[in-house]
């Protein structure tokens, strides 16, 4: 969980694509590009800028209090559970 810490941290100053995200993190472009993905899908980041395939992300009010939440030394579970209403 280190990681999406750092992640989330490289964000949190503004519109931040996933190769600056790199640099300030030091993690290999892989795990940078793959915790974006998933940071995203998550809704704890959002695109502020999209321009063929280059993105700059901020921090969603979600991403801020998970980030907060690190922080402090919070573990960050995530789970699966069936969607109960059907519409």
């Amino acid at each position: 969980m280190y990681e999406i810490e750092m992640v989330l941290d490289a964000i949190k100053e503004g519109a931040v694509n996933p190769g600056d995200a790199v640099i300030k993190t030091g993690l290999p472009r892989y795990e940078v590009l793959a915790l974006f993905h998933i940071l995203e899908e998550l809704g704890l980041i959002e695109p502020v800028y999209s321009k063929g395939s280059h993105k700059a992300f901020r921090l969603t009010k979600k991403g801020e209090e998970i980030l907060e939440g690190l922080k402090k030394g919070y573990e960050l579970h995530v789970f699966v559970k069936p969607n109960l209403i059907q519409g």
